[in-house]
């Protein structure tokens, strides 16, 4: 390890690691032994998981005020949860019904919840999520992963969709602060949609 990526890595002590097979995604045992878990700063992906050595320790004790070793030693620490499907420019229909956030609140309103989704899903332990569609906040879904790409606003690896491709008259209201065209006529109306022939 160089020199420059010392200076990136987060150690996290830890006695109790719940690990998961990379190939299968199956959990695995809980792993009780002392293990310092080495993680980019940069990237937040984890570089190496090594057994906790005495240095880590003292590095641990000398470090009270440097953020550079954090102990987790009593606490489980799991891999991140993924979530493939999930809607951010949404919140729960039992406060305001899907029409009504589509129709009537608007596109600064509707980012501005996604920002403090972003963050409690990464709080409840979501690492990654794909999101499925703005639902009608057109491409303000490209925005909020570039903030979080950049650090700007927490939140987890955030894969999107953009806007939906549909047939016409299939899903959802006309919204009236913006009633252009969102759907998509035959098959030369999805090729031009997508940019591709294939669809």
């Amino acid at each position: 390890m160089t020199r420059a990526e010392g200076t990136d890595v987060q150690k996290l002590l830890t006695n109790r690691l719940l690990t998961a097979d990379p190939t299968t995604g199956i959990l695995g045992d809980i792993c009780r032994e002392g293990r310092t878990i080495h993680v980019s700063r940069s990237t937040g992906r984890i570089i190496v998981i090594k057994e906790t050595t005495e240095e880590d320790l003292v590095e641990l004790g000398a470090g009270k005020s440097k953020p550079n070793i954090i102990d987790l030693r009593g606490k489980t620490v799991l891999p991140g949860f993924v979530d493939t499907h999930v809607h951010l420019f949404l919140h729960p229909y039992v406060e305001t019904s899907w029409e009504d956030q589509v129709t009537r609140e608007s596109t600064a309103e509707r980012t501005i919840r996604a920002v403090t989704h972003a963050k409690s899903t990464l709080l409840a332990g979501y690492t990654t999520v794909r999101d499925l569609g703005t639902e009608g906040a057109e491409d303000s879904d490209i925005a909020i992963r570039q903030c979080i790409s950049s650090s700007i606003i927490p939140g987890p690896r955030y894969f999107c969709a953009s806007r939906a491709i549909v047939a016409t008259g299939s899903y959802g209201p006309k919204n009236q602060q913006r009633p252009y065209l969102t759907e998509v006529d035959g098959k030369a109306g999805a090729d031009s949609a997508s940019g591709s022939r294939s669809v």
